[in-house]
């Protein structure tokens, strides 16, 4: 479910964040395929119980059905024995029944450049994001990420890196910010690829144009993925828990007071096969935003099913 609700773009991924990117993944997680270029396209519907937007503290209380509708191109290659190049874009694209002043679009461009040095490998990724929302420019952002990984033993992989972003909102200049970001994650895998647990944190720090919006915050996920064997082939359920809690610096003028926010992010989704490149998904995401700011405090229930085909 790529929308503004969602734990990041891609912009689904970072900026508001997803699941993690399969740059960030170990290699193996996922199939790898013989062409240095992949394709995924996804389409179906989801239904929305609060339709809101988090980056501007917004919602309506209102529910509503939007047709969706994503794009994923990749391409990867060797530029030399032990250095890969990574080039990837992604579009998505959501439009409501009712609510179309909420219908998004977004384009991510990224690209990644990594080097095995035999204990570990070190990397760089830069991303840009643009969305757009309602049919009007909303936000465009710029990140910067280097970052290192390690297996150890065949059990344990892990995963350090650190992100700058540059935020650009086109109507909302105060809400401009600059944001210093650090953690880390570690796959424990059980049965190989086919169970694994994944454990990560990160702190962030967020410093807007309004010192309002400036904020910390400390964020913990963890996430289960089991293979199960369908036929001939394999579905996949992913079952995982975000949460964040963030301190405000200044007082939010509106309130009073200066802002408390924790967030709860409960999901599952089952990927089931129909053919070698066809498959169906199915997607449910319960939120819990707790803040002293009204229209920050709701829950949220996201549920949404697809078609897609990847080769």
């Amino acid at each position: 479910m790529r929308n503004l609700n969602s734990a990041a773009p891609i912009i689904a991924l970072y900026a508001l964040g997803a699941s993690t990117p399969a740059a960030a993944q170990p290699v193996g997680t996922e199939e790898r395929l013989d062409s240095p270029f992949s394709v995924e396209i996804s389409t179906g519907a989801e239904y929305d119980s609060n339709i809101s937007v988090s980056q501007i503290d917004s919602n309506t209380g209102a529910d509503d059905f939007a047709a969706v509708i994503d794009a994923d191109l990749g391409f990867e290659t060797e530029l030399s024995e032990n250095t890969e190049l990574g080039l990837g874009y992604s579009f998505s694209q959501s439009l409501h029944s009712e609510f179309s002043s909420f219908d998004i679009q977004s384009h991510f461009a990224s690209a990644e450049l990594s080097h095995d040095f035999g204990d570990v490998d070190i990397g760089a990724a830069y991303r840009l994001i643009y969305t757009r929302l309602g049919g009007n420019g909303f936000l465009v952002m710029q990140q910067f990420s280097p970052y290192t990984t390690k297996f150890f033993g065949k059990k344990i992989f892990v995963r350090a890196d650190y992100t700058y972003t540059d935020k650009n909102f086109e109507n909302r200049v105060d809400r401009d910010a600059t944001v210093h970001a650090g953690g880390g994650d570690v796959y424990f895998f059980i049965n190989g690829i086919r169970t694994y647990i994944v454990a990560g944190y990160k702190y962030e720090k967020e410093d807007a144009t309004d010192p309002q919006f400036d904020f910390q915050a400390h964020k913990v996920k963890a996430r289960f993925s089991q293979r199960i064997p369908m036929g001939k082939r394999d579905a996949k359920l992913k079952l995982s828990w975000r949460y964040e809690a963030r301190d405000y610096s200044s007082i939010t003028p509106s309130i009073g007071v200066i802002r408390d926010d924790t967030r709860h992010k409960l999901k599952a989704a089952l990927e089931m096969p129909v053919t070698d490149s066809v498959y169906t998904l199915l997607e449910y995401e319960y939120s819990d935003f707790a803040s002293n700011l009204p229209s920050v405090d709701y829950t949220q229930n996201l549920v949404a099913a697809r078609l897609g085909i990847r080769f």
